[in-house]
């Protein structure tokens, strides 16, 4: 395995937007513009493309943005779309795992867990392979807004279970008792059973 996937430039870099955050899977980006409150309630620009792309060191072209809500305790995913993705939920509490699908990369299977609520209502951007998923852990229903590189061709897109325990291991559950799952995601297949023969999972500290 000798695949990295790097950004074009590094943080410290003098041209990298201050408003971008890195995380410990690479190309996985939290980004935050600012907000413009006033006595009506606010502005919030929620991206500019040319920030990420100087991250990226390439253009990135939206065709497609959709609107998901979920009730209190809805738990959604693991699923890993063959498109790039901008993520952006402005209302709600939200647990968010994403998971790196990529078998050629250096950080495969990691899961990391972000929290989104008013006090953290910054966009994520996430290259193709990585798996995204989320919980509504919040009382109130939760917006999820993403935007995306390519159209819903209505085709099966890779899956991994929610519950596999290699990840839950990795951000401690989701913590919801009586969660409200679509049966697709219940039964998707464990890392092991997707992956288990293409993938030497002894590689991986983040796996034992």
């Amino acid at each position: 395995m000798d695949t990295n996937y790097t950004l074009a430039i590094d943080p410290s870099n003098s041209e990298w937007p201050e408003m971008i955050e890195t995380t410990e899977i690479p190309q996985i980006l939290l980004y935050e513009r600012q907000t413009f409150p006033d006595n009506r309630g606010q502005f919030k620009e929620i991206v500019e493309l040319r920030d990420l792309e100087t991250v990226l060191g390439k253009q990135i072209h939206i065709v497609q943005a959709n609107h998901s809500k979920s009730i209190p305790g809805v738990i959604r995913g693991i699923h890993s779309e063959p498109w790039e993705k901008i993520i952006y939920i402005p209302k709600g509490t939200v647990k968010a795992v994403f998971v790196d699908l990529r078998t050629d990369s250096h950080t495969f299977g990691r899961a990391i867990c972000i929290t989104f609520d008013d006090t953290n209502r910054k966009a994520v951007y996430l290259p193709k392979g990585i798996g995204n998923s989320y919980a509504n852990i919040g009382q109130d229903d939760a917006e999820y807004i993403y935007m995306v590189t390519d159209y819903y061709k209505g085709e099966k897109t890779p899956a991994v279970n929610l519950n596999d325990p290699l990840l839950t291991k990795q951000f401690g559950g989701w913590e919801i008792e009586n969660p409200i799952i679509s049966d697709a995601d219940k039964n998707h297949p464990t890392l092991t059973e997707k992956f288990g023969d293409i993938v030497d999972f002894s590689l991986f500290p983040w796996l034992q």
